[in-house]
C-alpha cells in the first residue's frame, strides 16, 4: 500500500497534478520506445574470425569518454554516442580496423544532435575530434562514416525530440523527477551530476550494454540511495521515514514497467561489480608514461643538434700561403652542407618551470 501523498503510475490523470500527469505520460511514451533503442550485442571475448571483441568495444567507449572530458561536453553527448555505437555494432558486422572511425563518427553525430536539440552552435569540429582521438582517419572518412551510421540506424536528419533515442540518461532524469515530485525536500535523492557520472562509468562496460534503460536507471538510483543509507548508519543517523516510501514507489514503478525481480537482481549485481572495479582502478597510483608521437620534421625543430658529433676535427694552426683564398660573398657553399635542411628560423631555448 502506498503511503500518503504517493500516486501509482497507472492512477487516473484527473486525480494528479499537471506535472505528475506530464511525467507519467512521458513514462508511458518511453516504455513504448525503449525496446527500439536497446542494443543486443553478442561480442566475443577473443576474436577468432576478425570480429570486434568486448575489449575493443570497451576501448572505444573509453575513447568517447576521453573526448567528452577533453572538450568538456555534456554527459548527454557521451551517452548518446555510446548508444549509437552499440546499436551500430548490433546491426552491422564491423571489422576491427573500422572501429576507430566509427567511434569518432558516433561522437560526431551525437554532437550534431545535441546542438540541434538545444539550438546551439557546434563548438567542436570534426578535425579536432580526429586530432585528439588519434584515430588514424581523416575528417572526410569521419564525415562519410557518419552518413553510413545515420542511414543504417534510420536516424532523423538534424536531431530533435529525444535525439532519436531514449537512453538510460532520459530514464534516469525521468525517474528522479518522479521521486522528486513527491519528495521535494528529501535529502536522500542524489544529485543529477553524481548519477550521470555513475551512468557514464557503467555505460563504458560491455557487461551492461544490453541492459534495459529503465532497469539500469532504477538500479543506479537505488545504488546511490543505499550508499547514502550506509553512510548514515555508520554515523549513527536514524533512517528517515521517506526511505520506506521510496522503496514502495520503486516497487510500483517496477510493476508498471514490467521489470522482473530476477532481472533487477542480476543487473544490480553487475552494476556493483563494474563500480567496484572502477573504484579499485581509481585507487591505484598512475604509473603510465606518456608517449609522444612526433614526426621527423618536428624532431628536427625540437632537437636541432641531433647531427652533431662529439669528435671534433683537428684545427690546423699553421698558415699555408699556397692555400687559395675562399670567397664568402656567395651562398653557394651553404646549399651543399649536410645540415642544409635544418630549420632556418632561430631556435629558442625552452625552459620548464618547476
Amino acid at each position: 500500500m502506498l503511503r500518503a501523498g504517493a500516486s501509482h503510475p497507472d492512477a487516473d490523470m484527473a486525480t494528479t497534478s499537471r506535472d505528475d500527469a506530464r511525467l507519467y505520460a512521458t513514462l508511458n511514451e518511453y516504455l513504448l520506445m525503449e525496446h527500439k533503442y536497446t542494443p543486443k550485442l553478442r561480442l566475443p571475448v577473443e576474436s577468432e574470425n576478425g570480429e570486434v571483441t568486448t575489449g575493443a568495444r570497451d576501448g572505444a567507449a573509453h575513447v568517447l569518454r576521453c573526448l567528452k572530458m577533453w572538450f568538456d561536453l555534456p554527459g548527454e553527448v557521451l551517452i548518446d554516442a555510446i548508444n549509437l555505437f552499440d546499436r551500430f555494432l548490433t546491426k552491422m558486422k564491423v571489422r576491427p580496423c573500422h572501429v576507430p572511425c566509427i567511434t569518432v563518427s558516433c561522437m560526431n553525430i551525437a554532437i550534431d544532435e545535441y546542438a540541434a536539440r538545444n539550438n546551439a552552435k557546434r563548438n567542436v569540429s570534426i578535425e579536432e575530434l580526429v586530432s585528439i582521438s588519434q584515430s588514424a582517419c581523416t575528417a572526410g572518412d569521419v564525415s562519410r562514416m557518419s552518413h553510413i551510421v545515420v542511414d543504417k540506424l534510420g536516424l532523423a536528419r538534424g536531431g530533435g525530440g529525444c535525439g532519436g533515442a531514449v537512453t538510460a540518461l532520459h530514464w534516469l532524469r525521468l525517474l528522479r523527477d518522479l521521486m522528486r515530485a513527491h519528495l521535494p525536500e528529501d535529502e536522500l535523492l542524489a544529485e543529477e551530476s553524481e548519477l550521470v557520472n555513475l551512468l557514464e562509468i557503467v555505460s563504458c562496460d560491455a557487461t551492461c550494454a544490453n541492459a534495459r534503460a529503465s532497469e539500469l536507471a532504477l538500479v543506479l538510483l537505488f545504488h546511490e540511495l543505499e550508499k547514502q543509507l550506509v553512510e548514515r548508519s555508520e554515523k549513527g543517523v536514524p533512517v528517515p521515514e521517506s526511505v520506506y516510501y521510496l522503496y514502495n514507489f520503486a516497487r510500483q514503478l517496477q510493476i508498471h514497467c514490467h521489470m522482473s525481480d530476477a532481472s533487477l537482481t542480476a543487473w544490480r549485481a553487475r552494476v556493483r561489480v563494474v563500480l567496484a572495479q572502477y573504484e579499485a582502478r581509481r585507487a591505484l597510483p598512475q604509473r603510465q608514461r606518456l608517449v609522444w608521437r612526433l614526426s621527423e620534421r618536428t624532431l628536427k625543430v625540437l632537437r636541432p643538434t641531433d647531427r652533431l658529433t662529439s669528435l671534433l676535427p683537428t684545427i690546423q694552426e699553421q698558415h699555408n700561403d699556397l692555400t687559395p683564398s675562399r670567397n664568402r660573398s656567395g651562398s653557394e657553399s651553404s646549399e651543399n652542407e649536410e645540415t642544409s635542411d635544418w630549420p632556418r628560423s632561430p631556435v629558442l631555448p625552452v625552459y620548464c618551470g618547476n
